[in-house]
């Protein structure tokens, strides 16, 4: 293999069984091996360029082996004056554009999907050069019978899309000093393992996991699965009730130190809400949820990637006829008064709908796609004054074979937990000693690298575009302090044998992604007054027949709850459509 190095920034753009046996179940299967896709490997996925755009679908669609089984067209709106279904349009391919379009498609309507990028399912992408193939978003999958779920309502069974894996550990932690603990386990496990540093704390833990499932389930069923379209639905007796067992003013970081002492493992239990873009000390307590998901519904690795999801929606959205429409901009919303008829895009096409559905960050899609005299609600005024989240300065490796006892996922916290934490959050100027996320998926899944060869994955949260940092100038120095730390603390000699590097910053989340302020995992912080009624609606305030889907609207950020906001979307577009009828 060429060691140049190739080192530069990306230009370019239900009813659930929680018995006691199925949780023996899990726990007991560790692996689930599921076919391959149509017969082609499981490891094979397309190859898509990065820093060009194609000038054709065709082009830049595919790679050799690899396969779409969506429709493509050459980006214009196909008319069949027999085609008597309804028509949706949907803004974006990202995993909550795919869900809400083969939700809909599942109903009946016809959809089109339209992608500014090469390739389906949004920030979940994936690079692939000289061999490599390095997811660049989410590494690990939960509560997996969300994403069941979807295929079941179609008629279809998962194991026929996507192999998936079952991390055990989850991830490992490890902290300066030198402790390391596995999460995602059992609890007899958990037990075991803190009781050799913190022996106090242990006996502590099934009484702190039975609180966070009480948060599970109240966030569950009184939050995550239904829309907040309207005051009525704030006020449900059950939601104000959910509302009082959250505890809102309290934050995650409160609760959990109100139940632990070690400071260890109050971060442990706590640093997730990062990946909601929300420090610990002023995320909800409502979101101390995290680490019981985990080891209740385990945290899971498809085959090939976690891009395979997002190979596999695409492909049953094909399934369902639907169509995908690559390198097509969408410019604005095409209105007759207050009522969306559709979009156009910077091709100059226009594309007719009964209702058109946006995955696009909500703030970045009301002031792009809607002039400012149709805004009532959200104005450039009240855009600019949310409070948006952290964002992550991303590494991509491909390296040579590295050998070291660390886990498919390690957390590498910091000295000065809480400092790091207000150097992102509050200043928002690079951490000083960066804590991070290493994923190393070639220790389960070889053939993401080529032989002899492993792939490393970077995560550090940072400050996002708010923050004025110059990234061209700052990044580099933000890149040396995170390769001597993970040199210092498990991947010894790892500068020297990096031979492909891409980097990804709060500036390539805003330019690729359309991510307002860079903000990477959540786009508005899941604050109490950006929660629920509070947080953007799935339905449009301003606009009829106009909705919304992601990690920006109800009910936030994370895999399975963007894919939520899909089936949240198409059903109330369902309830909406056949109340207009009567």
């Amino acid at each position: 293999m060429n060691r140049n190095r190739l080192i530069g920034v990306i230009e370019n753009d239900t009813k659930f069984d929680h018995s006691q046996e199925a949780r023996e179940r899990s726990m007991n299967a560790p692996e689930r091996v599921y076919s391959p896709i149509n017969g082609v490997s499981a490891n094979t996925v397309r190859t898509v360029t990065l820093d060009k755009r194609p000038t054709s679908q065709q082009e830049g669609s595919t790679g050799a082996g690899s396969q779409h089984t969506a429709r493509h067209t050459d980006g214009k709106q196909a008319k069949d004056s027999a085609d008597s279904r309804p028509r949706a349009v949907v803004i974006g391919a990202g995993l909550g554009g795919l869900s809400a379009a083969i939700h809909l498609a599942r109903q009946g309507w016809k959809v089109d999907m339209l992608e500014r990028n090469t390739r389906s399912g949004g920030r979940m992408n994936v690079i692939q050069e000289q061999g490599f193939s390095i997811d660049m978003g989410p590494t690990m999958l939960m509560m997996p019978e969300v994403i069941e779920k979807i295929f079941t309502d179609c008629g279809r069974d998962i194991k026929d899309y996507m192999p998936l894996t079952r991390l055990t550990p989850a991830y490992r932690i490890a902290w300066p000093d030198g402790t390391l603990l596995e999460m995602g386990g059992t609890m007899e496990e958990l037990i075991a393992s803190v009781r050799t540093f913190a022996p106090d704390d242990a006996d502590r833990l099934p009484a702190l996991y039975e609180r966070m499932r009480t948060k599970y389930l109240n966030a569950r069923h009184n939050f995550i699965e239904r829309s907040f379209n309207s005051v009525r639905d704030m006020m449900r007796p059950s939601t104000l009730q959910g509302l009082v067992k959250s505890f809102p003013m309290e934050s995650v970081y409160q609760f959990v130190s109100k139940n632990i002492r070690d400071e260890r493992l109050r971060q442990a239990f706590t640093f997730q809400t990062l990946y909601l873009g929300m420090s610990p000390y002023t995320c909800p307590s409502i979101y101390a949820l995290l680490p019981y998901i985990e080891m209740e519904f385990g945290v899971w690795y498809p085959q090939g990637g976690t891009i395979a999801l997002a190979d596999s929606l695409e492909r049953l959205f094909g399934e369902l006829d639907g169509t995908i429409h690559y390198n097509q901009d969408v410019e604005r919303i095409l209105l007759d008064g207050r009522t969306a008829r559709g979009v156009r895009t910077a091709d100059g096409n226009d594309w007719h709908a009964d209702v058109v559905v946006s995955n696009m960050d909500v703030p970045m899609a009301y002031k792009k796609l809607l002039p400012p005299e149709v805004r009532r609600k959200h104005t450039d005024a009240r855009i600019e004054k949310c409070d948006y989240g952290c964002s992550g300065y991303m590494m991509y490796l491909g390296v040579e074979h590295i050998e070291t006892n660390w886990a498919h996922n390690m957390i590498v916290l910091s000295d000065n937990y809480e400092q790091i934490l207000d150097d992102i959050c509050v200043k928002q100027i690079l951490p000083r000693d960066p804590a991070m996320h290493v994923c190393i998926p070639t220790l389960t899944d070889k053939s993401l690298a080529p032989e002899g060869h492993d792939v490393v994955y970077v995560l550090v949260p940072c400050p996002n575009t708010l923050g004025k940092i110059d990234w061209k100038r700052q990044g580099p120095l933000l890149r040396d302090r995170v390769i001597d730390k993970l040199e210092a603390t498990g991947l010894p000699g790892l500068r020297e044998k990096i031979v492909f590097e891409r980097i990804f910053t709060p500036d390539d989340f805003e330019k690729t992604y359309g991510c307002f302020a860079g903000a990477a995992f959540s786009g508005l912080t899941p604050s109490f007054m950006q929660s629920a009624y509070f947080r953007p609606h799935s339905r449009s305030e301003d606009i009829r027949n106009l909705y919304f889907v992601g990690a920006s609207t109800h009910p936030g950020g994370g895999v399975p709850i963007v894919l939520t906001s899909g089936r949240l979307a198409a059903e109330e577009i369902a309830l909406t459509t056949r109340a207009r009828r009567k």
